[in-house]
């Protein structure tokens, strides 16, 4: 566990600001309805919510708690235009002025995000399809959500290690 930890924060703390950074606002997404700043402020927002900055409740059943959250944790492809566990499939409005501020927003939450992994690895956040998840748990969940993010925009290839 500790050597897969340590790739996911190689991910957050290196791939990840690089990535951001080739992010161009007109840049259409290969499926969904958000705009790259969208995207990046969803992004922001489930940072928030592994922390418990924001919380939202469980939308799954109990029963299938196990099962939705061992798909949460394994590195592979998320499915593509999930609905939003409240049913609201409308964008947000936009909380930044403008897609920079956003990517710099979206970088000082990675690198406190990082560092509370380290701080509180056993810090159980609720996650609205998988239920409590520790600090630890919500990492590898942010390397699959992060990545599924960039491939939506051609950030990186379809999926990539």
């Amino acid at each position: 566990m500790q050597n897969e930890i340590a790739t996911v924060e190689k991910f957050l703390s290196e791939k990840v600001p690089n990535v951001i950074q080739t992010l161009k606002e007109d840049q259409k997404p290969l499926w969904g309805l958000m705009t790259p700043q969208h995207m990046v402020e969803h992004l922001i927002v489930i940072y928030k919510l592994s922390i418990g900055r924001i919380k939202l409740p469980v939308a799954s059943k109990e029963e299938d708690l196990p099962r939705l959250k061992a798909y949460l944790m394994k590195d592979s492809p998320m499915r593509r235009s999930v609905q939003a566990p409240n049913g609201n499939n409308n964008l947000q409005p936009l909380r930044s002025a403008n897609l920079q501020e956003a990517k710099e927003k979206f970088l000082n939450e990675t690198a406190h995000f990082v560092s509370f992994m380290k701080e509180q690895p056993d810090f159980i956040a609720n996650h609205p399809f998988g239920g409590p998840m520790t600090s630890e748990e919500w990492a590898q969940f942010h390397r699959k959500h992060i990545k599924h993010h960039f491939i939506q925009f051609g950030l990186i290839p379809d999926y990539e290690q």
